[in-house]
């Protein structure tokens, strides 16, 4: 049911009326925007009326006049951020300008002025620097922060990612099972942040909650719920980080906003060349390279780049004062390589071309080598393949804008966006993978937008925006409509089966999925701020038409199995996959209208209101009104505090994978073909002659389920078998899409929304010092999460379907029976002939004792041999189990099935505070900026992301924990320190975070012992909650911790540990970057500049994104199991990165 607090909306607008009787001077919140605004009085401070005040902006000579009302008032708003001169001129008094006005989006200025009679005073100019330099915005109700063009420059930037500098700043958060800033380690396959993850956490929301723009528009991959385009670092001039966005401007965040402010050009030429460039012999090895005696990988990395800007000149024309250009271009080559390390066969196909060796001894692909020899043979040969395979990180990033005065209140940009991405970076050793099928990340995207700002006097000003934009993202080969061929070989060195990987690839993982897709946006929006007396009204509406395309790649080319070489050379498939209706086609129409006024009812208070209504195609839920308040109250009336209070209902954006894949499912669109599902029994002739007939067709594949489907009605008529088989022999429908289970979402699903409250002070504590505070309280409700609706209902009478198979036996067939019973808890089979016995059951043992307390988390089940279908199986325990209880599934016919609802919640509340100062010059050559920032914070929620589960179906409520990325203290640091001549006139800028240790997730392995069908089971623990924490690699062995631990019997609801309940490490990073300027004249200038990455070269440990698992040792473990056991057991298995160095030059001209 909706919340209460979303049904505001006809109450919140009577209000709305009633506070518009107050009278007062107005001052508009732009969030994009600059506003400067003030009073002119002459020395007796009585206002002057009719007083001209123009602002104009330095760089472009742009300029726009008010004029003073009848308290002598004014206000110029939606002025673009930049450098100002603002100049008063009055008949009979002296004029007045104020110099070097540095604004930044979303400022309100206030500037007054006191004029002097004319005679009495010349023209008087002050300069807006050090201590009259206004650095409070009194009025400006909504709460973040801006990392300034300076601060890119200069703060240590790892990943040159604007949007890690967001982490900068007060109450915010890295992702949960974030693992960016983790060190590469090699041999490890670790894991990746899961791709919905989202990027960072502002103000407690979940970190896929937020709205990412470039120049106020649309940045966000609707589908994954991350950015869609990164500018180069130096195109950009500022980073703008709305925590709580009390404005009611923009919506699609149920967290918070951050928009990237691109560079714009001025009158004058300006350009940067610039290189940096790192290389492994400058790096220190990582902590478990070293540990494992691996030696530091090769790497080399070339940055280059240029940022150009100025006047536009043509012949004929000078754009001079009107027309203006900024580009910026930046390419990004990470040199890298990935040794393949497979064997080839030494016949050939003459249907698939493989490489031929690389040199060395042929060996024959069997342990026998007499199976290479017989007549006929048995086995074939193969030769090795080993070679260093480049798999470098290639990315293009350009960003161009023109701005253009079309008439005299007439504004005009246009805007262009180009990235291409293709990384076929690996972390593995080596790979039994040849050229064609290394899988790249490709991130291809193109954007246009335009801007129109026109002024319509002094109380009218309107902005029309524009963006078309293209985002291709995909996971593929440099073939991905070629076919799949894995041919199985046997590596003579470890004497083990591996699988040669040629033509193709089409795997997934948890951060890329193997597909290729399009999403296209058009945006539309338009603001009018309309000055009505003492009000500044601004209306507004967003409109966004989105439609995302996707092709699963996953065996939808056709997927060809030769289980031997021998096999393949003779043409002899020993399996065929192919998946049919892999596409889906999301269209979703987002549209957002606001109303929102703000005013002064007093000379120090500013008072903000307005309502937002969004509403998105792809799902039904259609009440979504937003009420937003704030205030900003300065109690000493003098520029130099303010205390801010503010609160709203946000709404977050539709994740359109989610969607996507509940469409497809319901249409029924996914067919797969599979020769597996064809019986494998000695009696069955129908599947060798069906893979002869798909093998002489290889290595083609088959456009549409009709054709295969004709090919196996030709090939059925050729046997002679009582057996079914026609057209649909070996396809499957309702199958899963990319990995998951069928989907689909609740017809009443919601979109999630937070309620926000915040309430600060800043002060003013000394020249440029500013002290500031403030206190964040957010709930987020109708969060997206999964559940099974198709798990075994348990019947009544029964605790547990522990309970229910201890009294129900299983009988499998008239000959084959299984008893439950709970033995021992170190029983590593769980099935015998006895109870309690040593004895494994076979396919003949009339009664199996299947033990519920066993270590063995195989599921696999119990099967009676089905003539043309499949053989005889003994099963599992957890496979039995399931078994024995899948008559209670509502719909027998499948399995586990998936459902997305409003059912999740999340809380934060914290305590922010941050000591900043402008640059200020020190004495004896010093000068220094610096941003201090701590956060006491608790963040709790009941999962992980949109498609999380509980632990027991669909309960939620059990699951309400902290978050994984809650750290009750997180410091971040960041400054400047100019250096005088003596020390060479270095600036030294450091960044520094820290955060207390964040809890982790203790699990028994991704097993489903409580049968329904999602590996989400947690332990049973028997100790103090406290001593649940990591461990440093080499640690003693907790013994007395680990055997409080235990597996819940097969069958129970679950462990009595709780979900993240164990204490992580905390972490820190500390980054160092040097500079040195050397002026080549007035315009021209070189920076060198040093960057350390961890510096210290601290060892800090992460868990990075890897599960935490407890399993339980059986009676029967080896000595090498025990000790892997002790040596990994709560020991994280990722660091932060290790020291790097990065070398880079910029030359300005």
């Amino acid at each position: 049911m909706k919340s209460s607090m979303g049904r505001l909306p006809l109450s919140f607008i009577f209000v709305i009326l009633c506070l518009m009787a107050f009278n007062g001077p107005s001052f508009a919140q732009d969030l994009d925007n600059v506003t400067i605004s003030g009073q002119v009085v002459d020395s007796n401070s009585a206002p002057i009326v009719g007083a001209s005040v123009t602002a104009k902006e330095t760089k472009t000579g742009a300029e726009r006049t008010v004029v003073a009302n009848e308290e002598g008032r004014y206000r110029l708003v939606q002025l673009p951020p930049g450098t100002y001169t603002i100049k008063v001129t009055m008949q009979g008094f002296a004029p007045q300008e104020k110099t070097n006005l540095v604004t930044v989006s979303g400022q309100n200025v206030q500037l007054d002025f006191n004029l002097a009679p004319a005679g009495v005073a010349a023209e008087q100019v002050i300069t807006l620097e050090g201590d009259n330099e206004p650095v409070i915005d009194t009025s400006r109700t909504v709460v973040g922060g801006t990392v300034t063009e300076r601060e890119i420059e200069e703060i240590p930037n790892f990943n040159r990612n604007a949007l890690d500098l967001v982490l900068t700043l007060g109450g915010t958060s890295e992702e949960s099972l974030s693992t960016n800033g983790l060190a590469e380690d090699r041999l490890s396959n670790a894991s990746s942040t899961p791709l919905e993850q989202g990027n960072f956490s502002l103000s407690g929301g979940t970190a896929y909650s937020n709205n990412l723009t470039i120049d106020g528009l649309d940045n966000n991959d609707d589908r994954s719920s991350r950015d869609r385009f990164q500018p180069s670092l130096e195109a950009i001039a500022e980073v703008q980080v709305i925590t709580n966005q009390f404005s009611a401007e923009y919506g699609r965040a149920s967290g918070g906003r951050i928009n990237l402010r691109t560079r714009a050009g001025g009158n004058n030429f300006r350009g940067r060349a610039f290189m940096f460039f790192r290389d492994d012999n400058l790096n220190a090895n990582t902590w478990y390279n070293n540990s494992r005696a691996i030696p530091r990988p090769s790497l080399t990395d070339y940055n280059p780049g240029f940022t150009f800007s100025g006047p536009v000149i043509l012949p004929y024309y000078s754009g001079r004062n009107r027309t203006f250009f900024s580009v910026a271009y930046e390419y990004d080559n990470l040199q890298d390589t990935t040794l393949i390390d497979a064997y080839v066969p030494v016949g050939s196909n003459p249907r698939f071309a493989l490489p031929t060796t690389t040199g060395g001894d042929q060996t024959c692909d069997n342990s026998s080598a007499a199976a290479c020899t017989s007549v006929p043979p048995t086995a074939a040969y193969v030769q090795p393949y080993r070679k260093l395979f480049a798999t470098p990180s290639k990315s293009h990033i350009l960003t161009a804008r023109i701005d253009h005065k079309l008439f005299k209140n007439n504004d005009l940009t246009f805007g262009l966006q180009y990235g291409h991405k293709n990384n076929l970076r690996t972390t593995g050793a080596a790979t039994t993978r040849i050229e064609d099928a290394f899988q790249a990340r490709n991130n291809n995207t193109r954007a246009f937008n335009l801007t129109d700002n026109q002024v319509f006097g002094s109380n009218v000003v309107n902005q029309f925006r524009s963006q078309y934009s293209i985002y291709e993202p995909s996971y593929q080969t440099v073939a991905p409509l070629d076919p799949v061929v894995l041919i199985s070989y046997r590596d003579p060195v470890s004497n083990s089966v591996k699988t040669l990987i040629a033509g193709n690839s089409t795997t997934s993982t948890s951060q890329n999925f193997a597909d290729s897709r399009k999403e296209t946006r058009w945006q539309f929006q338009d603001s009018l701020t309309y000055i009505w007396k003492n009000h500044s009204f601004k209306f507004g509406a967003d409109v966004q038409n989105v439609r995302s395309e996707t092709l699963g790649l996953g065996d939808a080319t056709g997927t060809f199995n030769f289980g031997s070489v021998l096999n393949f050379q003779n043409n002899v498939i020993s399996r065929y996959r192919q998946n049919f209706g892999t596409q889906q086609d999301v269209k979703n129409t987002y549209w957002g209208i606001f109303f929102n006024d703000e005013f002064k009812p007093l000379t120090n208070v500013t008072f903000s209101y307005g309502l937002r209504y969004e509403r998105e195609t792809a799902v039904s839920d259609n009440n979504n009104f937003g009420p937003r308040i704030g205030l900003a109250w300065d109690p000493f009336k003098k520029g130099r505090g303010v205390i801010r209070f503010g609160a709203g209902i946000f709404y977050n954006r539709v994740l359109l994978r989610t969607v996507g894949d509940s469409i497809q499912n319901q249409n029924s669109n996914l067919i797969s073909f599979d020769s597996n599902t064809i019986g494998t029994g000695a009696t069955d002739v129908r599947r060798v002659p069906i893979l002869a007939a798909i093998a002489n067709n290889f290595p083609n594949s088959y456009a549409s389920t009709t054709e295969l489907r004709n090919l196996i009605t030709a090939t059925c008529a050729t046997i002679v078998t009582t057996l079914p088989c026609n057209s649909s022999t070996g396809f499957v429908t309702n199958v899963t899409s990319a990995g998951n289970p069928l989907r689909s979402v609740e017809p009443n699903l919601k979109i999630p929304e937070s309620y926000q409250f915040n309430i600060g002070f800043e002060r003013e504590i000394y020249k440029g010092l500013v002290f500031e505070v403030n206190y964040t309280w957010n709930k987020t409700v109708h969060l997206w999460r999964d559940y099974n609706p198709n798990a075994p209902v348990l019947p009544a009478g029964y605790s547990d379907w522990t309970a229910y198979l201890l009294a129900n036996p299983f009988q499998l067939s008239p000959t084959r029976a299984y008893t439950f019973y709970l033995g021992a808890t170190n029983d590593g089979s769980g099935i015998a002939t006895a109870a309690n016995g040593t004895t494994t059951c076979t396919t003949t043992t009339v009664n199996c004792f299947v033990n519920l307390n066993t270590t063995n988390t195989s599921t696999t089940a119990p099967l009676v041999a089905v003539t043309g279908q499949n053989n005889n199986a003994t099963g599992a325990p957890i496979g039995i189990a399931l078994a024995a209880i899948a008559r209670f599934r509502p719909d027998s016919t499948v399995e586990e099935t998936s459902r997305i609802g409003s059912r999740g919640n999340s809380f934060y509340q914290g305590l922010i505070f941050e000591l900043r100062s402008r640059y200020r010059k020190l004495g004896y050559g010093f000068g220094s900026t610096v941003r201090f920032n701590y956060t006491l914070s608790t963040t709790k929620d009941d999962g992980l992301n949109n498609t999380a589960n509980a632990e027991i179906n669909g309960d939620f409520s059990r699951e309400w924990a902290r978050s994984l990325q809650d750290r009750h203290h997180r410091i971040a640091l960041s400054a400047t320190l100019d250096t005088p001549w003596w020390f060479g006139k270095l600036r030294f800028s450091p960044l520094f975070r820290y955060g207390s240790s964040a809890p982790f997730n203790l699990s028994g392995g991704g097993s489903d012992r409580n049968l329904d069908d999602v590996s989400t089971d947690r332990l049973n623990f028997s100790g103090n909650l406290k001593d649940i924490k990591y461990r440093e690699p080499g640690s003693p062995f907790p013994d007395a911790l680990a055997s409080q631990f235990s597996l819940q019997p097969i069958g129970a609801k679950s462990g009595n540990l709780g979900r993240n309940a164990g204490i992580g490490p905390s972490f820190y990073t500390f980054d160092l970057s040097v500079t040195r300027e050397w002026k080549l004249g007035e315009r021209m200038k070189l920076r060198p500049v040093l960057q350390f990455d961890n510096i210290l070269n601290a060892a800090v440990f992460s868990y990075g994104a890897e599960f935490i698992n407890f399993t339980g040792l059986s009676s029967t473990a080896t000595a090498a199991q025990i000790q892997t056991f002790k040596d990994t057991f709560l020991v994280p298995t990722r660091t932060y990165r290790q020291r790097q160095i990065r070398v880079g030059l910029r030359f300005d001209f």
